[in-house]
C-alpha cells in the first residue's frame, strides 16, 4: 500500500516539475522581450513595431515610455530652444562662427540662408533629452524589473533541482517497495 501513495507522490511531482519548468521558460521568454525593451529604447524611441513584438507584459510600460519620455523631451527641448534663441538669435552667422566657445555649434543652428533654425535647435534637443530620459529613468527601472525576473527563474530553478532529486529517491523507493511487497512463488 505505501508503493501506492508514493505512486502519487510521484506524480504530483512530475506535474510540480513540468509546472515549474514551464513557468521558468515564461520568465526566460520574458527576459529575452525586456532586454529586446531595453535595446529599442537605447537611443531614446521606441517604433510602434517593436511595442507590438513586446508582448502584453511590457506594452503598458512601452506606451508610458513613448508617453513621460516625449513630455520630457518635448519640455526640456522647448526650454533649451528658447534658451538659445533669445541668447543666439540676435548674432549674425558671422558673429556665431566666430565666436570660438561656439563656433562647434553653429553648423547645427543655423539653415544654409544664415537664419537660426529654431526647429533644427529644437530636434537636435528633442533627439538628446529622449536618450537622456531613457537612460537615467527608464533603463534602471527595467534593470531592476530585470534582477526580479532573474531572482524569480533562479528560485524556479532551485525548486524544480530538489522536485527532481526527490523525484528520483521516490523512484528508488517505489521500485524497492514492490519487489519487497511481491509474491513469491517457489
Amino acid at each position: 500500500m505505501a508503493w501506492l501513495i508514493m505512486g502519487l507522490r510521484r506524480q504530483e511531482l512530475i506535474g510540480n516539475v513540468n509546472d515549474h519548468t514551464l513557468e521558468s521558460m515564461k520568465l526566460k521568454s520574458q527576459l529575452d522581450r525586456l532586454s529586446s525593451f531595453s535595446g529599442a529604447i537605447g537611443d531614446g524611441t521606441i517604433t510602434p513595431t517593436e511595442i507590438s513584438s513586446l508582448g502584453s507584459d511590457l506594452f503598458g510600460d512601452a506606451l508610458d515610455f513613448m508617453q513621460y519620455a516625449n513630455e520630457a523631451a518635448e519640455n526640456t527641448a522647448q526650454t533649451q530652444t528658447d534658451y538659445y534663441t533669445s541668447v543666439y538669435g540676435n548674432l549674425t552667422q558671422e558673429q556665431y562662427f566666430n565666436n570660438s566657445s561656439i563656433s562647434s555649434q553653429a553648423a547645427l543652428y543655423y539653415d544654409e540662408n544664415g537664419q537660426l533654425d529654431e526647429q533644427k535647435i529644437f530636434s537636435n534637443f528633442y533627439d538628446e533629452a529622449l536618450k537622456e530620459f531613457a537612460e537615467k529613468y527608464f533603463t534602471p527601472y527595467l534593470n531592476e524589473k530585470e534582477k526580479e525576473i532573474q531572482a524569480k527563474q533562479a528560485e524556479l530553478e532551485t525548486l524544480i533541482e530538489s522536485e527532481k532529486a526527490e523525484l528520483e529517491e521516490l523512484k528508488g523507493s517505489i521500485s524497492s517497495q514492490i519487489q519487497s511487497n511481491a509474491l513469491k512463488l517457489s
